[in-house]
């Protein structure tokens, strides 16, 4: 069974249009950041406070906001899961497509080497390295660490690769989101009022409009 196959899909649906606005508010408070823009100051309070909702809503995924002198980041992190060998064994592991694990790096032990790869499981440390091929979704890959100061498993990602609906990154979180149930929050109708639209390039415009607009899958 896919790791997906179990959950509602009106609650997956959901979930992507929420996680599809939540990344492109994302998005643009990165671009704000990234180009020192005094708007970034002036959407913080209220990004935050979107982030909050988001907690509030998927228990389980868990979103934290950090900034430093040069960059912001939007951690994504796993909560109840103890190590990143629990994270695997109970939902990356089931996401079609696994073809190799390291603890060091990617491709350390192949997926057909079961022996081996059963040992590299159990040596699994803070972190775990994932490769995935599926015809649809291409090659992709899941990195998973232990943070120790949140004490959760965080899933360190792209923008890109984290709302592929297709993609491993973006099934693991929603998995995650929804296996715990959900709380019935209008959080999609709240991220869609920051707008940011006018921050993306052409190319950018059209993925979010054409490629991601959850309205057309309706």
């Amino acid at each position: 069974m896919a790791l997906l196959d179990s959950l509602n899909k009106k609650d997956v649906s959901e979930f992507k249009k929420d996680f599809i606005q939540l990344i492109r508010v994302a998005v643009g408070m990165d671009k704000y950041f990234s180009g020192n823009d005094k708007d970034f100051d002036k959407y913080l309070p209220r990004y935050k406070k979107l982030i909050s909702l988001f907690n509030e809503k998927y228990s389980r995924l868990q979103l934290k906001f950090v900034v430093n002198f040069d960059e912001s980041r939007l951690l994504i992190l796993f909560k109840g899961e103890k190590s990143v060998k629990d994270v695997f064994l109970n939902a990356a592991s089931k996401i079609v497509g696994l073809k190799s694990i390291g603890t060091d790096g990617f491709g350390e032990v192949d997926v057909k080497d079961s022996e081996k790869f059963s040992k590299k499981i159990e040596s699994a440390g803070d972190c775990i390295y994932l490769s995935y091929y599926h015809q649809e979704a291409g090659s992709d890959t899941i990195y998973l660490e232990y943070n120790k100061k949140y004490k959760m498993v965080e899933l360190h990602y792209d923008f890109k690769g984290v709302f592929n609906e297709k993609g491993p990154e973006f099934k693991l979180c929603a998995f995650f989101a929804l296996s715990g149930g959900f709380k019935k929050i209008d959080f999609f109708s709240e991220a869609a009022s920051f707008g940011f639209i006018d921050l993306l390039s052409d190319d950018e415009k059209k993925e979010w409009l054409d490629d991601f607009n959850p309205r057309l899958e309706e």
